[in-house]
């Protein structure tokens, strides 16, 4: 979808939900918000679409989505209707045939269910000379074929996916720019103008890939959250001058992972080193960490919004009492959900794996007792305030910028299991249409 980002466009006849109230027209150029309800005759430049009445809002932001692991996950085969071995045996075919050359060399299918009971054999008779590995429905083991086991130089054709992955060839930079070009679009047709995602292992390396060769093809603001397993490797990257900040329109650098399996000494050497250096630390729930945040921040009163993910009702008080923000994952317990915002804290959602419709999970957390103003502020300002963006994205006001999604109905006129159904006319993302039905 060709346009110049800096395209003049206006939206009328709609109704936009903005900082301060309802209103009828909006206006983007450069990027940003320019006007709202500026009189129909005064539009005579640009281009403009009429709403025909549809509802405006802020720009979605899932702030856990992996993106690579999920967009890979949409080239492999997915087994969950395959019932039998022989439907096993044709649904490999096709797949292989269709998928001459697969990513990293490899042919993955997953979601293989308990009752179908598979060996390398029958794997060999539909794949007999690229390596293939299938997983189970629970993750916690593939099978290989004879190909896979012979570059793994593996006696036995059973591993842990853990130990799968290792093995797996690294994508390459070919890869990644095929996975950004074909599959960025699929997050914006589901109203998302931002995703948060996580780089482990590479980070430097896929940070390049992102910023400069993958720049260009991305469609919706990129935040790259960043893992290392050492504190030096992540002052050797502070060094380099970068920080957490706002970045290129559509890629920029996030905060700093914290990892679980990562040594307590470690953990707190690294939380320390980016606490002191004003950047956000991103924590799994994890008692040491907390500990290591509650010093640090007490010691050096600084606030760089550190965040909890999977945290749980019981650490509320605390982390209202440090300051610090939460992000929940979509599928999880969020019962407790209503308890943040009576206790003032910020909270926002992510995907993880598999991508999850924000309406849907809106709509979620409607029923488990947020007012849609609540369950709606996790994906737009709270996500912004959490990423210290709120004062450019999170609200539709005048300067912000114009990440935007139009809405065939407005959310707080239907009943909130409707708000799943509601369907996204457009997104876009600096002012640029990234997503567009057809309906108008």
């Amino acid at each position: 979808m060709e346009q110049n980002q800096y395209e003049k466009i206006s939206l009328i006849n709609g109704k936009i939900h903005t900082q301060s109230g309802i209103s009828s027209n909006i206006t983007f150029e450069h990027g940003r918000i320019v006007s709202l309800d500026d009189e129909l005759s005064s539009l005579v430049s640009g281009k403009i679409i009429d709403l025909h009445g549809r509802t405006v809002l802020p720009g979605f932001c899932d702030t856990g989505l992996n993106f690579l692991s999920w967009a890979e996950n949409q080239e492999r085969l997915n087994l969950i209707n395959v019932h039998s071995l022989k439907d096993f045996k044709d649904s490999l075919s096709a797949y292989t045939q269709s998928n001459p050359n697969p990513l990293r060399g490899w042919y993955v299918a997953f979601n293989l269910s308990d009752d179908l009971i598979i060996s390398r054999d029958d794997i060999d008779t539909a794949i007999p000379s690229k390596p293939c590995a299938i997983i189970d429905v629970k993750n916690t083991h593939a099978i290989l074929n004879t190909s896979a086991m012979n570059e793994f130089n593996m006696p036995q054709e059973n591993v842990e996916p853990e130990e799968l992955n290792q093995h797996l060839p690294e994508l390459s930079e070919e890869n990644i720019i095929y996975l950004v070009k074909n599959y960025s679009p699929k997050i914006n047709a589901l109203g998302i103008s931002e995703a948060w995602t996580d780089f482990y292992e590479d980070a430097g390396k896929l940070w390049d890939i992102f910023s400069i060769d993958a720049y260009d093809l991305l469609t919706f603001r990129l935040r790259c959250n960043f893992g290392f397993n050492h504190v030096e490797e992540m002052n050797e990257f502070l060094s380099t001058g970068m920080r957490t900040g706002d970045g290129m329109p559509f890629c920029k650098l996030g905060g700093f992972l914290i990892k679980d399996s990562t040594e307590q000494n470690e953990q707190k050497n690294m939380i320390y080193s980016a606490h002191l250096s004003g950047c956000q630390v991103i924590s799994d729930n994890n008692k040491s960490c907390l500990n290591a945040l509650e010093r640090v921040i007490k010691r050096v009163r600084k606030s760089s919004r550190h965040l909890i993910k999977n945290f749980s009702g019981n650490l509320i008080e605390r982390m209202k009492l440090l300051g610090l923000g939460g992000i929940i994952i979509s599928g999880k317990d969020s019962n407790f959900v209503h308890d943040t915002f009576v206790n003032g804290l910020v909270v926002c959602e992510g995907s993880g794996n598999s991508l999850t419709s924000p309406l849907k999970n809106i709509s979620d957390l409607v029923n488990n007792g947020l007012s849609v103003a609540e369950a709606l502020s996790i994906y737009t300002w709270g996500a912004s305030w959490n990423g210290s963006n709120e004062l450019r994205r999170g609200e539709i006001a005048i300067g912000n910028d114009a990440d935007v999604v139009v809405l065939e109905q407005d959310p707080f006129s239907v009943k909130p299991e409707d708000i799943a159904n509601i369907d996204v006319t457009m997104t876009f993302t600096a002012g640029r249409t990234v997503y567009d039905s057809g309906a108008l």
